[in-house]
């Protein structure tokens, strides 16, 4: 799925909640501030027309849909730093 209006820095966003499964973990950890984080998990769950996560006791649980993206957002991560800093 490619859309013009999704923000490629929304996917670092769904990483870091991905890992620390907490809103407000994940916006110290990107150095944002919680509500931005919140307001960047209603974009892409608009955009991907899933919750994407589930707030429990426990933290917020990822749907099915972002365990079957998840590996493949990391892989690009990956290949965009590794092409920005390639020139290092």
């Amino acid at each position: 799925m490619r859309s013009p209006k999704l923000d490629l820095n929304l996917f670092v966003v769904l990483e870091s909640i991905y890992e620390k499964r907490n809103l407000t973990r994940a916006a110290e950890a990107l150095f944002i501030t919680q509500p931005a984080v919140s307001n960047a998990l209603a974009r892409m769950r608009k955009a991907f027309d899933d919750p994407l996560f589930v707030s429990t006791s426990s933290g917020m649980v990822p749907t099915p849909f972002t365990e079957n993206i998840i590996g493949r957002v990391r892989e690009g991560l990956q290949l965009l730093e590794a092409s920005a800093t390639e020139g290092d």
